[in-house]
This record gives C-alpha cells, structure tokens and sequence, in this order.
C-alpha cells in the first residue's frame, strides 16, 4: 500500500509537470521507477517493456516525447507488464473520449480543423487515471 501510495504522489507529480510544461523531467521518471523498489516485493524488470508501445507509437506516428516512453516502463517497473499496460489501454481510451467530447457539436471550417490537429495534448494526467483505474479493477 506503501508502495502504491508513492507511485501514484509520483505519478501525479509528474501530471502536473506534464500539463504545466509539457515537459516530463528524468529525476521525476527516476523517482517513480525508485518506488518500484519500496515493499513489498521488488522491481518487475520485464514491466519496462510496457514502454514498447509508446515508443513505436513515437517512432512511426510521433507526437509521443521520450519522458512518456520513459515514464510509462518505470510505471511498468512498479505494476509490472500486465497492469501498466492495462493502464496505457485505459489511459488512451479516455485520452480518445476526451478529445472527442471537445469536439462534439462543433462546426469547423477547414482552417480551424488543420490547427486542432496539430494540437497536443498531455499524456501523463491520462495515464495517471488509467493507472488508478486499472488498479481500482484489477486489484
């Protein structure tokens, strides 16, 4: 529980950057990986493979920065695999329900639609509810 309850002030650290900034610094990633060696248990070393799917995400479509690649496998080292990318699927899907309720009922010229595409939104306040979601359901 200990563990949990500094992953998730980390991670929520790390939201408010990411929302103030956009920028997501390597001492906060190194800080919530560091949870992952608080009790109980110890570091799931396979979970850093939980980053995979940004990092393909960044490499072919972009608009992914490394400090979410990096901050989603430390989330894996703390949760493991399984439960981080549990949380990267819940985190997208309400990233996608999100965008979609801004633009619902919107009319758009196309000039107005070519600089929305181009806006970017914060992923790790997303990610950071995905997570508490994820844990929430899958114990």
């Amino acid at each position: 529980m200990i563990r949990l309850a500094f992953f998730f002030s980390a991670l929520s650290l790390a939201a408010v950057m990411d929302m103030r900034t956009r920028t997501i610094p390597d001492w906060l990633v190194v800080l919530v990986a560091l949870t992952s060696m608080l009790p109980p248990g110890q570091p799931n070393l396979l979970g850093v493979l939980a980053g995979l799917p940004l990092l393909l995400a960044g490499i072919t479509i972009g608009g992914i920065g490394g400090g979410d690649v990096k901050l989603m496998g430390a989330c894996g080292l703390v949760l493991g695999a399984s439960q981080a990318l549990t949380g990267l699927f819940l985190a997208l899907c309400l990233l996608v329900l999100w965008h979609a309720a801004g633009n619902m009922g919107r009319k758009k010229n196309r000039k107005k639609q070519k600089e929305e595409k181009e806006q970017a939104y914060p992923l790790v306040p997303f990610l950071f509810a995905g997570m508490l979601i994820g844990i929430w359901i899958g114990g």
